[in-house]
């Protein structure tokens, strides 16, 4: 084999390399997500967002994701202000606790739509790096 043949193989091993590492720290990132309790679900999302990606089957992955769990996040976070407000004993102004009820539903109605999705695609590319 020629040099400039060992140096493509050489690239392309490394570069199935890289991706199969973006691959498990994304999964790793999904998966600790999905495994928090929804109190810190909105920082495991944070962490997902944050974690680097330049291959692009993991950056679809990626993206899937992080619309199910930001969305999701974002919801997470108005029922917890909600709540704050009703347990803090003030008189909360109802108008603004129903429509953060309603943006809150909203919020989580579609990070669950997106969840089948994000599963789908972890699952395929678990199976594309045998992880």
């Amino acid at each position: 084999m020629t040099r400039s043949a060992w140096l493509m193989v050489a690239a392309i091993a490394l570069g199935a390399c890289h991706g199969k590492d973006e691959a498990r720290a994304v999964i790793g990132a999904v998966e600790a997500y999905r495994n928090a309790p929804n109190d810190q679900k909105p920082a495991k999302a944070a962490a997902l967002d944050a974690v680097p990606c330049t291959d692009k089957d993991v950056c679809e992955v990626k993206d899937a994701c992080r619309r199910s769990a930001d969305a999701t996040a974002k919801g997470l976070r108005l029922q917890a202000e909600i709540q704050t407000a009703i347990a803090d004993g003030g008189k909360p102004d109802p108008d603004v606790m129903q429509k953060k009820f309603e943006e809150s539903n909203s919020d989580l109605a579609e990070g669950y739509g997106f969840l089948d999705e994000c599963r789908d695609k972890v699952r395929r590319l678990k199976e594309h790096y045998s992880l």
